[in-house]
């Protein structure tokens, strides 16, 4: 085989009488194929076969701009005129078909774009990553860093270059029609000098730093926005009742949304419950913000009494989560924050984050007058240092009796 044969492929979940049908590929090289709506190439090249995405969604006009195309191909294979990298300049077999064709790879500012070499870098560096890096990192370059700079070569990454991007970010805003904070500038230039260090030192450019000079502004400290009792019951007042215990349950707890969508009924003892896993976007992780953040929480009434409510609510389901949605399956953190959003405009309360639970449960229960380190240790922090700085202001004393003034308070006010 040469590589520029007409061959039918089979493909997974695609019947040959399907192909046979298929009068757009019928006597063609090559095949235009959809897969999830969305359309992909398939041919041979050096006597390899190729399977790239177009991008393009799965219309009857798409189909024949991609036969066109695909074709084109062809004829340039035929006439030795076909340069892959060219063609499919984010292609993962870019470099692969350059070294087989006899061409050198482009190793010049000039000739990389930010693209390019992010698709290389996030591949090569996922495998250290944590799932939450990933995904924020991900985030970041889909939202700011590929629509700006995608198509810029690396020789284009000066000084300036970088000043009128702070420029750009800090005029747009967010889903709320406010500014973007601080700290969301400095987070995404974090991945943004990382993967410029590295394409730089990769190739051994002799470029100046781009960011030397670049003066990004200063974090605010967050002053923390907990609800008041009177504030929680009216705002509980508007949330469904499926998933009024998942609210309650962390407010009691100050558990971090991720651990608490990846608490299990294994994890719940006779006296404790063990806070051993987080689950972001979907997936299951072992390895928690912090080393401090595997702990043990005694179980307290409150807690108990909501977790009876939690277990005939869901015992039909037979789920090994203790908190679910209404179809069955584990909480997603963003669908919650969408119900938390809905239920704050009911109630005509400025929005807050839904992160505040957990400075709420901070907050009250210093106020109730618990030890800071109590407070600490069962936040997941490993030293006093966070509560003295942030919740300063809601400490009165230091006292005894761990746990016990926050549950007389919850009780009296929340379970009467």
């Amino acid at each position: 085989m040469t590589g520029n044969e007409a061959v039918l492929i089979d493909f997974p979940n695609q019947k040959k009488k399907d192909w046979k049908r298929d009068k757009l590929n019928q006597n063609k090289k090559g095949s235009v194929y959809e897969r999830g709506g969305k359309l992909y190439v398939y041919f041979f090249y050096k006597n390899e076969r190729v399977r790239e995405p177009s991008g393009l969604a799965d219309t009857k006009e798409n189909r024949k701009k991609l036969r066109l195309f695909l074709d084109k191909i062809h004829v340039e294979i035929e006439g030795g005129e076909f340069e892959f990298a060219y063609t499919f300049p984010y292609s993962k077999k870019r470099d692969h078909f350059t070294l087989l064709e006899g061409r050198t790879l482009n190793t010049t500012p000039e000739e990389i774009t930010f693209g390019s070499y992010f698709e290389k870098w996030m591949k090569e560096m996922k495998p250290g990553m944590t799932v939450g890096k990933i995904r924020d990192y991900q985030k970041i370059a889909d939202f700011y860093l590929l629509p700006y700079f995608g198509e810029m070569p690396f020789a284009e990454f000066k000084i300036m270059t970088m000043k009128r991007f702070l420029a750009h970010l800090t005029g747009m805003q967010n889903r709320y029609g406010k500014p973007l904070a601080a700290s969301t500038l400095n987070n995404v230039f974090i991945p943004l000098r990382a993967i410029t260090a590295d394409a730089f030192a990769e190739y051994e450019w002799a470029m100046p730093d781009p960011f030397i000079a670049l003066k990004m502004p200063k974090r605010k400290k967050s002053r923390v926005n907990p609800f008041t009792l009177d504030e929680w019951q009216e705002l509980m007042g508007f949330i469904r009742s499926w998933y009024k215990p998942y609210f309650e349950f962390a407010v009691t707890t100050g558990l971090r949304p991720s651990e608490q969508v990846a608490l299990k009924w294994s994890a719940i003892g006779d006296t404790y419950m063990e806070v051993e896993l987080s689950r972001v976007k979907g997936l299951e992780k072992e390895d928690l913000k912090t080393e401090s953040s595997r702990r043990s929480i005694e179980l307290r009434p409150a807690m108990r009494e909501i977790l009876e409510r939690q277990k005939k609510l869901t015992a039909h389901l037979k789920s090994e989560y203790v908190f679910l949605n209404m179809a069955g399956r584990p909480i997603n953190q963003d669908k919650m924050r969408q119900l938390w959003e809905r239920a704050e405009q009911r109630a005509d309360m400025a929005h807050r984050r839904m992160y505040e639970i957990r400075h709420t449960f901070a907050s009250w229960a210093l106020a109730a007058g618990e030890q800071p380190g109590w407070v600490a240790k069962t936040l997941g922090h490993s030293d006093l240092t966070m509560v003295y700085t942030v919740y300063a202001r809601f400490i009165p004393a230091l006292r005894k009796d761990d746990g016990g003034k926050f549950e007389d308070m919850y009780a009296k006010k929340h379970l009467s």
